[in-house]
């Protein structure tokens, strides 16, 4: 069994959606990965009897609504590239989601439901956590010397598929 997953093409300036300003911030632009559902699936059973998920693949998308610009901002490929890192720094926490649910095998259907939910909800907890993190020390794309320690450490952490931290925070 195995879970995968998707990432979109490198983000472009087209998904941004163009506004006056962002409500309850300064910043310039504003990109809202969603951590994937997991698809109506029905759990196989093991030659032991207990229950795992099937193969599938989460498909790490984009909410467009919540996804903006402001009018009056600069479109440059440093801001861009900031953007670009929280949307990686959710597919590698999806990643992590993935590895985690693959090793799920339980006694009942109900266990795996929830060990599921409680695998979804610690990940989200992360993604929220590394997103706050990566904002708070690049100050949203400004400080340009933290801004290139996590361009890095993203660039390290995708490229490693068992990947399990970025700036010493769990994916």
């Amino acid at each position: 069994m195995a879970i995968r997953v998707q990432a979109l093409p490198p983000i472009g300036w087209e998904l941004f959606r163009p506004v006056a300003s962002i409500p309850d911030t300064s910043e310039e632009a504003q990109i809202n990965p969603e951590l994937p559902s997991v698809p109506n699936l029905h759990p196989e059973r093991t030659p032991g009897g207990r229950f795992r998920l099937p193969s599938f693949t989460f498909s790490v998308g984009v909410n467009r609504q919540n996804t903006m610009i402001v009018r009056t901002a600069s479109k440059t490929a440093d801001l861009l590239k900031h953007e670009q890192g929280h949307y990686d720094l959710l597919v590698l926490v999806t990643r992590a989601l993935a590895r985690e649910l693959e090793s799920l095998e339980v006694e009942s259907v109900a266990e795996l439901g929830r060990q599921l939910a409680a695998a979804r909800q610690t990940h989200d907890e992360r993604a929220q956590a590394l997103d706050a993190e990566y904002d708070k020390q690049t100050e949203h794309s400004r400080n340009r010397a933290a801004q290139q320690r996590w361009d890095i450490a993203i660039t390290a952490a995708l490229a490693d598929p068992r990947s399990t931290t970025i700036a010493n925070l769990p994916l």
